[in-house]
């Protein structure tokens, strides 16, 4: 029987190669941005650690804000940045530290609502933030006098606990772009491109302009969200 001709076979390596290349570099990147989340939650945990040897704790707080903005599942300083806000702000209100307090749980609620996207990271925190926080607000010196009562205390809790959320139809586009805009980018590199990195015409700008469509929906839904 004929053998398969030898360019058919070079061009089935070049190919298999070719995914082999995009495969590893794929998972490079995401070795590289996880490697970012993790290690920039840790540099942020130092530096709260420092902030708080000096007696900054504005400085403090802030830090660990900035580490929950590294959030990754599994991401064990995201935690601990978490589970340090909430400490600061607890002992800071048991000490009549009532500014220190409210910064350090506002941080925590603004850091908590930030992440809300298919899944709600720390969302049970949230009661016992909200709870502390309108306490801490109905009895500071500028608030208004019907704010200082126990029914101001209950309005503002209902206002902190009913936050704005994201329109579903808007963030649903946005997430079917992003779909849509990843899937493309793959097809193009495997399908709309040949291993001597010729174009395949009849697929390359079909595809191209899917992809610019999914990233404009995608932009467009964040946008709108």
């Amino acid at each position: 029987m004929p053998g398969r001709p030898a360019s058919d076979s070079g061009g089935t390596r070049r190919a298999r190669g070719g995914g082999a290349l995009l495969a590893g570099g794929t998972a490079l990147l995401l070795l590289g941005l996880v490697a970012r989340m993790l290690l920039g939650a840790r540099a942020e945990m130092h530096h709260a650690a420092a902030a708080a040897t000096r007696g900054d704790q504005r400085a403090e707080v802030q830090h660990f804000r900035r580490a929950m903005a590294y959030y990754l599942p599994g991401n064990p300083w995201v935690r601990r940045a978490h589970d340090a806000l909430l400490q600061v702000g607890i002992r800071a209100m048991d000490r009549g530290q009532n500014e220190i307090a409210a910064d350090a749980l506002e941080q925590l609620r603004s850091a908590i609502l930030s992440l809300r996207g298919i899944s709600r990271p720390f969302s049970r925190t949230l009661p016992e933030v909200n709870r502390r926080l309108a306490a801490l607000r109905s009895h500071e010196p500028q608030a208004a006098p019907a704010l200082r009562t126990p029914e101001g205390e209950r309005r503002l809790l209902l206002r902190l606990e009913h936050p704005p959320e994201p329109e579903p139809l808007w963030a649903g586009l946005g997430l079917a772009g992003f779909l849509v805009w990843v899937a493309s980018a793959f097809l193009l590199l495997y399908r709309g491109i040949r291993p001597d990195a010729a174009l395949v015409r009849r697929r390359f700008w079909p595809l191209l302009g899917i992809m610019v469509g999914g990233m404009a929906l995608f932009c467009l839904g964040m946008a709108w969200a």
